[in-house]
């Protein structure tokens, strides 16, 4: 996890190494009702991560997920008040 501050931007990172996420599963990390994660026995609604974001919205800020060198990334930005 990384907290920083940029120049017109608060960042707030959690990276996770993942050898079975796809570029698809990211694509689609976001959508009602995805459940990307196929090893887990519990039943998922797959409502989490469309909830969290439709809460960054409403905190003026945006949630995004990137796959990169085998690492699941997800940032939460919120821009500065000038």
């Amino acid at each position: 996890m990384s907290l920083k501050e940029e120049s017109s931007s608060i960042v707030f990172t959690i990276r996770n190494k993942t050898d079975v996420m796809t570029e698809q599963d990211v694509e689609r990390i976001f959508d009602r009702f995805y459940t990307g994660d196929t090893a887990r026995n519990k039943k998922g609604t797959g409502l989490g991560l469309s909830i969290s974001q439709s809460l960054m919205k409403k905190m003026n800020g945006e949630l995004f997920a990137t796959l990169k060198n085998h690492q699941f990334i997800m940032t939460c930005q919120w821009k500065k008040r000038t």
